[in-house]
């Protein structure tokens, strides 16, 4: 199989053409290779609702044809790419028409993955252009804009892309800390597990602040830190959220809230903080809310309402009985595990989701996490996070369903105990909301008279 460089040298070397499998997400992702969009010319699509169709991707038009049509467009110079989560299945389906005997495809989900920790690849897909990702949210949080958003985005790639004698720096894209397993919601599919916690307890602050202290030894420049779980409940918010804006290894912080614990008065205040960016998820809770967006529009708070959400679903905590292949695939295919490490009262994990498994005793690995400890100094704790980063696989892997193709979605913020209802602010009863803003606005006026 190739890896994608070296995909994309042999259809220019050979003036390949490609037909591409797929008119979805990934097809698009795979158009965006110039040499690819360049030389396709069609879109397959099993709905017949798009067949006959044009599809405008990338600024190129595309007609899209059935896989009977695309048997007249074969040749030696031919290549299939099955863009799609439904890769198996295509394929499968291919060998029925006869296809694959004598046709060069390529499976492009496997593809994109198909790189090795030491390869300059593999730095270049899940670090940097993670890390610029993550850069350009800090950037547009700072409403820095235009020439001077490229000149700090050429600037921060050359940064991280070292000396010329290879000296690179360890920075990252992004990582979790949850100072909570306690959560005043029980939603079915919760990423952080949160429900499975019987017992739910907070981190100490001493603990989490040692932990900060730890890994910042450890690297150089870290995007964005993530608090998880419900942040709001957390006593010691206010310490944390100080400790990371005066941090100038980390350049922003993002909250990430169910939308109905209001911040304490101290909270607020650093909330205000551009560094500072919460994102609220819409679950229904439609008064507290849009007192929670009234509060946060008045003080000036950068943040965002995700409202019709969909969640992948990762399935149970049980052993997948995966093999060595299998779990390489789930590992570098994960978008959490690539972007988002964990770090958990006094451990490094590999993922968020892995942290919360070990919290809760699902799993043990040798691999997966390592303890922070005051003893080590900051060039051992430097080799053992990237070693994470530049990791092939995880044991954690086996116990989720996050990377698995096809994905499967399911309704975000349902309740285990039912009583579910989306507010949909933003489409459907944004008057009520309004309305509802109005009224909690005035019980502050009240409240302060």
């Amino acid at each position: 199989m190739y890896t994608m460089k070296e995909f994309l040298q042999n259809i220019v070397d050979k003036n390949k053409n490609i037909l591409c499998f797929g008119t979805g997400l990934m097809a698009r992702e795979v158009l965006e290779y110039e040499e690819i969009c360049a030389r396709t010319h069609y879109l397959i699509d099993n709905d017949v609702w798009k067949q006959g169709k044009i599809m405008e991707i990338n600024g190129k038009d595309f007609l899209v044809i059935s896989p009977e049509q695309m048997i007249e467009f074969l040749d030696e110079k031919t290549v299939i790419i099955l863009a799609s989560g439904f890769f198996k299945e295509i394929k499968r389906q291919l060998q029925k028409l006869g296809i694959t005997q004598d046709t060069e495809i390529v499976e492009y989900p496997i593809m994109r993955v198909n790189y090795l920790s030491d390869s300059e690849e593999f730095f270049e897909q899940r670090i940097l252009k993670e890390c610029l990702k993550e850069y350009e949210v800090v950037l547009e949080q700072y409403h820095i804009e235009g020439e001077e958003r490229q000149r700090r985005l050429r600037e921060k790639e050359k940064y991280i892309r070292g000396s010329k004698d290879g000296k690179r720096p360890l920075v990252l894209p992004r990582i979790m800390v949850m100072p909570t397993t306690r959560c005043n919601m029980r939603c079915k599919g919760c990423s952080s597990l949160l429900p499975y916690f019987k017992n739910p307890k907070d981190v100490s602050i001493e603990q989490i602040l040692k932990d900060f202290e730890l890994f910042f030894c450890g690297i150089d420049e870290c995007m964005r830190i993530t608090i998880g779980g419900e942040p709001f409940l957390y006593p010691h918010l206010q310490e944390i959220v100080e400790y990371l804006i005066g941090q100038k290894k980390v350049l922003g912080i993002m909250l990430i809230t169910n939308s109905t614990i209001m911040p304490a008065p101290q909270v607020l205040e650093l909330l205000r903080n551009p560094k500072v960016f919460v994102e609220i998820s819409d679950y229904g809770h439609l008064e507290k809310m849009s007192h929670l967006i009234s509060v946060l529009e008045s003080i000036g708070v950068n943040f965002t309402v995700l409202t019709e959400q969909k969640w992948t679903d990762m399935g149970g905590i049980q052993c997948r009985n995966r093999s060595e292949e299998e779990l390489k695939f789930q590992y570098l295919n994960c978008d959490q595990g690539k972007v988002i490490k964990g770090m958990h009262d006094g451990k490094f994990y590999t993922c968020a989701r892995g942290a919360r498994m070990a919290a809760l005793g699902v799993y043990t690995s040798e691999h997966d996490y390592f303890d922070l400890k005051e003893t080590e100094k900051g060039s051992v704790i430097r080799e053992k996070i990237k070693a994470l980063y530049y990791s092939e696989k995880a044991d954690a892997c086996n116990y989720c369903d996050l990377a698995t193709l096809p994905t499967k979605v399911i309704e975000a913020g349902i309740q285990m105990n039912g009583g579910f209802q989306k507010s949909e602010y933003t489409i459907v009863k944004r008057e009520e909301y309004e309305q509802l803003k109005r009224q909690a606005q005035m019980k502050e006026t009240y409240g302060r008279s």
